[in-house]
């Protein structure tokens, strides 16, 4: 829940969440449980799973080892479910994108985990009114992403 748990009881305050998409929807290849996740149960906790037909796990695929994981915790799920939090999703590329221009311009260089959040602003940005504040949580060191990010040809 990270930062969200300081803003869950203020009603004012919209959060919005990041998912992997990867290659895409459709491509097998991603890691957006909210999205396209079903009800499961996974070591002991029922949240939205990466699953087949049969109930069995699929594998989730994603640039960002913290968001490639087949399931999402269960408060994100209970938020999902109350309508109290919003899931979109973000392509590697559009991440890797977000993850040198902030990495050019400020000098940080951002988790790839926050570059999916990074990249969703320009997204977002257009659509609030003036004078509308935004809070990114910026979670990890990008530092060791760096590698990754050379391996896809940044």
């Amino acid at each position: 829940m990270g930062l969200f748990n300081e803003f869950v009881d203020d009603k004012d305050v919209r959060l919005i969440g990041m998912e992997a998409v990867g290659f895409g929807l459709d491509s097998g290849k991603h890691a957006t449980t909210l999205t396209k996740g079903e009800v499961g149960v996974l070591h002991g906790a029922m949240s939205y799973l990466l699953q087949d037909d049969d109930g069995e796990i699929v594998e989730p695929h994603s640039i960002s080892a913290g968001l490639d994981y087949l399931g999402v915790g269960s408060k994100h799920s209970f938020m999902k479910d109350l309508g109290r939090a919003e899931y979109h999703s973000i392509t590697y590329e559009e991440a890797l994108e977000a993850f040198k221009r902030v990495s050019r311009l400020e000098g940080i260089i951002p988790a790839l985990e926050t570059s999916h959040a990074l990249a969703y602003l320009e997204k977002v940005c257009p659509t609030l009114p003036n004078g509308a504040k935004v809070v990114v949580n910026f979670s990890g060191r990008g530092d060791k992403d760096v590698q990754t990010a050379i391996k896809l040809k940044l």
